[in-house]
This record gives C-alpha cells, sequence and structure tokens, in this order.
C-alpha cells in the first residue's frame, strides 16, 4: 500500500523519484541514482532507496530504466544566447572542468524560448546526460529541470537563482553591482541618470510609484529586475530623480535595438547627463548611438557599461565598465554539477561570486551649470 496517498492504485497519483527520495531520506539525485543504477551509490543506501520505492509501489519510467552503469561521460550546458560573448565564455570554463573529469560537455541554445529550454532538456535526457548546466529563461517555471531531478540528474543554474528549485546556482550580486555602478556616476555629481537593459519578455518588471513618489520595481528575482532594484536604491539613497522615462528595455537581446531605445532615450526633451548600460548588449547599443549622435564621452555625457569585453578597453574612450568573470562562472557551475555527480547531497546552494567596478575613462563630472546635474 502506498504511504501519503501517493500510490498507483484506485487512480491515485503516481509516486515519482521525489517521493521515494523522501520516503528514504535522502536527496533526489541520490535517488535517481540508486534507482537507475548508474552512478556512485553505496550499496547499503541503494538497498534503502529501493526498499522505500517498493514500500510506495515506485515503478520508474524508460528513461530511468535506461540508464546504464557508469553513464555516458557527458554533461549538457543550455545557454540563453551563445552568441553573446558571456555565454560562450561561461561555455569555456564549463568545457574545461567537464574535460579535467574526463566528461565531455553537449551545448544547446534556447534562443530566449521557453519551449526551446524545455525541448533541449528532453533531448538531454534522452541522450542520457549525467548532469546538467542551464541559464534559465524562467526563474518559476522550472517544471521541466524538476523532471530532471526526479530521473536522478543534477541540475546547476548559471547567472539566475530560482527559489522554485532545489538546486545550486552561480550568480553575481546584480543589485550590488548595479547599485556601485550608479553611484559612482552620482559621486561625481550626475543627478539625472539614465538605464538601458535587456529585460525577459515573459517576466518583465513592472514600475509602481510608491506613496512618496519614489519608482520601484516588482517581479521575480532575476538580474535585470535586480539591477533596477540596485539602481533605484543608488537614487535614493542620494535623493536623485527617479523616473519611468530614464529606464528603457528591450525585450530583444540585440544591438540594434538597444541603438533604437539609446536613441529614444538620449532624445527626451531632457535628456540624462549619464547613462547605466546594465548589459553588455545594451552597452554596445548605447555606445553606437551615442557616436552616431556625434556626442562626445564624457564631455557630452557620460557612460558606465556592463561586462569587461575586450572591445571595451579597445574604442575611445575606453569604457568603464562592471567587470565579472563568466570563465569562473562557468568553472564553478560545472565544478558544483560533478560534486552532485560524485554524491554529494547537500541542499542546493546559491553561490555569489564576486564583480569589480573598472573605472577608465567613459564617465566624468557633468558639464558646470547644466541643470541636469546638481
Amino acid at each position: 500500500m502506498a504511504a501519503n496517498g501517493t500510490g498507483a492504485q484506485g487512480g491515485r497519483k503516481r509516486p515519482t523519484v521525489a517521493d521515494v527520495a523522501r520516503e528514504a531520506g535522502v536527496s533526489v539525485a541520490t535517488a535517481g541514482r540508486a534507482l537507475g543504477d548508474y552512478g556512485r551509490v553505496g550499496d547499503a543506501l541503494r538497498d534503502q532507496v529501493r526498499a522505500a520505492a517498493a514500500r510506495l509501489g515506485y515503478s520508474p519510467n524508460g528513461v530511468a530504466r535506461s540508464m546504464r552503469s557508469g553513464g555516458t561521460r557527458t554533461i549538457g550546458f543550455i545557454g540563453v544566447d551563445i552568441s553573446n560573448p558571456y555565454f560562450a565564455t561561461a561555455m569555456r570554463g564549463i568545457c574545461d572542468v567537464a574535460r579535467e573529469e574526463g566528461y565531455e560537455a553537449i551545448l544547446a541554445n534556447s534562443d530566449d524560448r521557453m519551449d526551446a529550454e524545455r525541448a533541449a532538456v528532453k533531448v538531454f535526457l534522452e541522450k542520457q546526460i549525467e548532469g546538467l548546466v542551464v541559464a534559465p529563461n524562467a526563474v518559476i517555471d522550472v517544471a521541466h529541470l524538476r523532471r530532471a531531478q526526479d530521473l536522478g540528474v543534477p541540475v546547476v543554474l548559471l547567472d539566475r537563482h530560482s527559489s522554485a528549485l532545489d538546486a545550486d546556482s552561480v550568480v553575481i550580486d546584480n543589485e550590488g553591482a548595479a547599485r556601485e555602478a550608479v553611484e559612482y556616476l552620482l559621486e561625481l555629481g550626475h543627478r539625472r541618470i539614465g538605464m538601458l537593459l535587456y529585460v525577459d519578455p515573459d517576466e518583465s518588471p513592472e514600475l509602481v510609484t510608491s506613496d512618496n513618489g519614489r519608482l520601484t520595481v516588482r517581479g521575480a528575482a532575476r538580474p535585470s529586475i535586480d539591477r533596477i532594484r540596485g539602481y533605484l536604491a543608488a537614487l535614493d539613497a542620494y535623493g536623485a530623480e527617479s523616473s519611468r522615462e530614464l529606464i528603457r528595455c528591450s525585450v530583444i537581446g540585440d544591438a540594434a535595438e538597444f541603438e533604437k531605445e539609446a536613441h529614444a532615450l538620449l532624445s527626451l526633451p531632457e535628456p540624462p547627463t549619464a547613462v547605466f548600460a546594465a548589459d553588455n548588449v545594451a552597452t554596445q547599443g548605447l555606445f553606437t548611438a551615442v557616436r552616431q549622435r556625434g556626442l562626445a564621452l564624457p564631455g557630452d555625457i557620460s557612460l558606465v557599461g556592463f561586462d569587461d569585453l575586450d572591445w571595451t578597453t579597445l574604442v575611445d574612450p575606453p569604457l568603464t565598465v562592471v567587470g565579472q568573470s563568466p570563465m569562473d562562472m562557468g568553472r564553478t557551475a560545472a565544478e558544483r554539477l560533478f560534486a552532485r555527480i560524485k554524491g554529494d547531497d547537500s541542499p542546493g546552494e546559491r553561490i555569489v561570486l564576486p564583480t569589480r567596478l573598472l573605472v577608465r575613462s567613459s564617465a566624468a563630472e557633468p558639464r558646470r551649470g547644466d541643470a541636469r546635474a546638481d
């Protein structure tokens, strides 16, 4: 008879690997390995899991049954946009660790689409990968990732954390990084500061005016929303202007789209004296728009960007940016994944890697007498 009414008899829901894991008092990953007869699980623990499965009336599905002892020695990586240098560099870090472990990494590009991400997970499971690193499109809609865990495949999240999934995540302090960048501009004397960034089409931020007239942002924690939070927190701390018209977003991660948004920002009747571009594609689009308008950096407008890409030091002037290390993020995500593959059953951990504000020459004090400054 199944415990807690989860048996397969009488129309009740079939027990899952997660149910077996709870019954046995082990992690889902361990239960999956024990039931699929692959990976590294001690005999006593395997017997404990199988006894729990028997009590619940659990029967493995086809994918779990197909897992072979020793596995395929492959892992998967799903990136949002592998043409973006951030994800390309993170992939290099993942591949380096995989090879050190005697594994190969398979790459899939979700193109920022949930259907593509779900399809990639399905294909990877059919190919019997032993672990999965994902830069998820959504932090709430994660049923497909939970299914992978239910089959005993460890999942590590890159660049985003999900409270809806018990999994390791490797992220940066997006709110703190944005706040530091904007505070730097405020310290220079700017008070009307624009922001340009990419937002996810399915989880766009909601900007709300509070009772005190200040802007706040609502939405699940993710890089774009956390960076808006950091931007607004810095403005609030200095009593600087916060306005919807100063925040320009694009749901298309393309530099040409950001050029359009940057032109709209710079065409305001009262344009900002400085702009914080909160991701690398927005930085590229803003820099191009500034050049197209014949504006001088930092004489006419100051710019702080995101990501220390090679081109940001080759242009004139070199750009002040928030620097992070996608290589280190990829390596760290892969290291956590292999710890899970080898049997680490501790609760999921949110790993926060540092950023640095790299001060160069694209930001300076606003011109004296500019009404948009003090």
